[in-house]
């Protein structure tokens, strides 16, 4: 995930899926015993971010920060210790000349999102990371309903349970519209938030969408395929989703994500079915980094990936925790060369 984002998070999930494959023996090939060290050091690896620059949180991955032109100065609010002294503490004074808000992983729940729905200090804000904060399915109504986040273009609100009533009412969203990144993983959405929000008609000007970690299933994926308004996106992370081989075969066929250049579907299951579709599809033409991993793929699919008349322009190409054996890991291997992580 190294050129789709610098985010311990994802790496993490990522980690956790294929070690959960090795110890129950599924990991097999050449994938499985050792991608201890390799499979989560992006994070841990990455240079410190310099003052003003974005750091490792959801707003502050370069990428994201880039495709949201959300470049600029961060505030954490790292003094208030609760809600009430947030509150307190937000102005527009105080966030005058703030580019990106980042208040990930506090605890504050539901009332926070009310808080910043009402504040009119939040006008210029462009990115926005609330993150692991116990929202739940009012929060997300709570920032639906939000009328000052006009300047909003990122927005991260991962790990927060909002469920299929809380991604229901952002779909409804008026912020939606002029979003570039929005990150949903961990959130409890099966398929019917899935398709409230994928069938909204706002994510026009979504360049990233994150809905890892999400139990959206093979019927989400299909809402992700069918979506007519995602010609733009350039970055769509599914891990752990359970899209399963239908799922990715509905992504194959889609008419609308023809600009993707990435593309994350580690643990979901495709299996080699699912692969071979993949292989076959259009919408791998303009991809640099596609994560297979810690999904069941062996030779028959390997070899898929290796004749795809796509994947020309590849330059990350993730497989680990599958079942590839030798002759698969060597068409792999002479067709991507180092671009294989296997």
């Amino acid at each position: 995930m190294t050129q789709a984002r610098h985010r311990h998070q994802l790496a993490g999930y990522r980690g956790l899926l294929v070690l959960a494959l090795v110890l129950a023996g599924c990991g097999g090939g050449g994938g499985g015993g050792g991608n201890g060290a390799t499979i989560a050091p992006d994070a841990e690896n990455a240079p410190a971010a310099s003052e003003g620059e974005p750091s490792e949180s959801g707003v502050g991955t370069a990428q994201d920060a880039e495709l949201a032109g959300a470049t600029g100065r961060s505030e954490r609010f790292e003094g208030a210790d609760s809600l009430a002294a947030f509150k307190g503490k937000l102005s527009e004074k105080s966030l005058s000349g703030v580019v990106r808000l980042d208040l990930a992983a506090r605890g504050w729940g539901p009332d926070l999102a009310k808080v910043l729905a009402s504040s009119k200090a939040v006008a210029k804000l462009v990115a926005l990371d609330v993150s692991d904060n116990e929202l739940g399915a009012s929060g997300a109504a709570a920032l639906a309903k939000a009328a000052h986040f006009q300047s909003l273009r990122q927005l991260e609100i991962a790990g927060n349970d909002i469920g299929d009533s809380g991604a229901k009412a952002l779909s409804q969203a008026p912020l939606l519209t002029n979003l570039k990144v929005l990150n949903l993983s961990g959130n409890s959405i099966g398929p019917a938030g899935a398709k409230s929000l994928l069938s909204s008609g706002k994510l026009g000007n979504v360049a990233s969408l994150d809905l890892s970690m999400n139990p959206i299933g093979p019927q989400g994926a299909a809402a992700v395929a069918q979506a007519t308004d995602l010609g733009q996106l350039h970055s769509l992370f599914l891990l752990g989703s359970d899209i399963g081989k239908d799922g990715a075969k509905a992504l194959a066929g889609s008419q609308s994500l023809k600009s993707l250049q990435v593309l994350a579907l580690s643990g979901n299951a495709i299996g080699d079915d699912g692969a071979k579709a993949l292989a076959k599809s259009s919408i791998l033409a303009n991809v640099t980094t596609l994560d297979l991993s810690a999904n069941g793929i062996g030779d028959d699919g390997a070899k898929a990936l290796a004749d795809s008349p796509h994947l020309g322009g590849i330059k990350s190409l993730e497989l680990f925790g599958n079942e590839v054996g030798a002759a698969g890991k060597a068409a792999l291997q002479k067709r991507f060369g180092a671009a294989l992580k296997l």
